[in-house]
C-alpha cells in the first residue's frame, strides 16, 4: 500500500510538471501583498515627484518613493540597507531638497492653502508606509524569524555586509552624491544664478 503523503507529493509533482497549481499555491502571501504595495507606493510616488510643477511636492514625493524603497529592503531581510536608504535618503537628501526651497523662497503666486493639502496627503502616504514598515521590523509579524539574540557580533556582520553588499552601498553612495549635486543645482536654478 502506498504512503499516503508520498502519493499527494506525487501528485503535486505531477501538477508542477503539467503547468497545473495546487489550491494552496495559489493563495497569496503577505509578503507577496507587501511587495506590489510597496513597489505600487514606490512607482507611483516616484511618477509623481517627476511630474510635480512645484518642487516641494516634488521632494514630498521623492520622499515618500524613499521610503517604499526602504520597505522593499525590510521585506527583503536587509533592515541595515533599510535604515540607511531611510536616515541618508530621506533625512538627509529630501531634507536638503526642501531646505533649498525653503531657503529660496515660495515663487509668485503659490498659495499656502495647496501647501496644506500636499503636507496633508503626504503625511497619510508616509504614516501608511512607516506603518507597513514597523510591521515588517517587528519580529511578531514573522514568526518565522528569530531575533539576533547575544550571539551577533557587530565586526562580523559588517564584513559580511561589506563583502556581499559592497557593489550596492557604493552604488547607493553614488546616488546620493549625485542628488545632493541636483539639490544644489536646482537651488542655483531657482535663483537664476
Amino acid at each position: 500500500m502506498d504512503n499516503p503523503s508520498h502519493t499527494r507529493n506525487h501528485q503535486h509533482r505531477h501538477n508542477l510538471h503539467l503547468g497545473r497549481r495546487t489550491p494552496n499555491a495559489l493563495k497569496p502571501k503577505m509578503t507577496d501583498l507587501l511587495f506590489l504595495a510597496f513597489g505600487a507606493v514606490t512607482i507611483g510616488a516616484a511618477i509623481l515627484a517627476i511630474e510635480a510643477r512645484d518642487l516641494v511636492y516634488g521632494a514630498a514625493a521623492l520622499g515618500i518613493a524613499f521610503l517604499g524603497v526602504a520597505g522593499l529592503f525590510f521585506l527583503l531581510d536587509a533592515a541595515y540597507v533599510g535604515w540607511f536608504q531611510i536616515a541618508v535618503y530621506i533625512g538627509a537628501v529630501v531634507v536638503l531638497i526642501l531646505f533649498t526651497v525653503m531657503l529660496v523662497g515660495p515663487k509668485m503666486g503659490e498659495t499656502a492653502l495647496g501647501l496644506k493639502r500636499v503636507s496633508l496627503l503626504a503625511a497619510i502616504l508616509v504614516s501608511l508606509l512607516l506603518g507597513m514598515t514597523g510591521a515588517l521590523a517587528n519580529a511578531t509579524a514573522f514568526p518565522g524569524q528569530d531575533s539576533c539574540g547575544s550571539g551577533c557580533d557587530l565586526s562580523l556582520f559588517s564584513t559580511s555586509l561589506l563583502k556581499n553588499y559592497g557593489v550596492q552601498l557604493e552604488f547607493m553612495s553614488l546616488v546620493m552624491a549625485a542628488a545632493v549635486i541636483g539639490a544644489l543645482a536646482v537651488s542655483k536654478t531657482d535663483r537664476g544664478q
